[in-house]
């Protein structure tokens, strides 16, 4: 029995393993293109930021608890194949990456999707993908945040976006 347990355990540690690593090799395989812009922003300018910056005491625990920010911009057209290869890829990545889709939008041209996926230890991801005319971009937070604490941040933003919107 104790083998079966290990054994489940160490199938369990691959399978979170090689999901996050799908996503980051997502990120590389298309980050040294240079029909690509990219943008990866590390722990520790996330934490200058959070203590430098006019950051309410909440959003300074939210930035606090983020690992990184990755960015990835494509300027084109969707008939492109490049497009296309992307949007392809991403849809693989969501598929074997467990990812839950949390907001959907579409407003005139532009989509724009939500996805976010909790591992062990509070290792979570965010990925925002937006596809407009001449533009597709991903971005991509990973951090350490409890389902509640990616939530409220998802809601608060969300709220923020319909009175801007409103």
């Amino acid at each position: 029995m104790k083998k079966m347990i290990t054994l489940v355990a160490v199938m369990l540690v691959f399978v979170a393993t090689s999901q996050a690593q799908t996503l980051e090799k997502l990120f590389d395989k298309y980050a040294d293109d240079e029909r690509f812009e990219y943008v990866s922003i590390g722990n520790g300018m996330m934490n200058m930021a959070a203590a430098l910056g006019g950051m309410e005491k909440k959003d300074k625990a939210i930035a606090a608890k983020m690992k990184g920010i990755k960015i990835l911009t494509l300027k084109s057209t969707p008939e492109s194949g490049l497009w296309k290869s992307l949007d392809r890829d991403l849809k693989a990545v969501l598929s074997a990456g467990n990812f839950e889709s949390a907001v959907e939008t579409r407003d005139k041209g532009e989509k724009v999707n939500i996805y976010y996926r909790f591992g062990e230890n509070a290792k979570s991801d965010m990925l925002i993908v937006t596809q407009e005319k001449g533009e597709f971009s991903l971005i991509w937070i990973s951090g350490k945040m409890t389902k509640e604490e990616m939530m409220n941040s998802l809601s608060e933003n969300n709220n923020a976006v319909i009175r801007i919107q409103g």
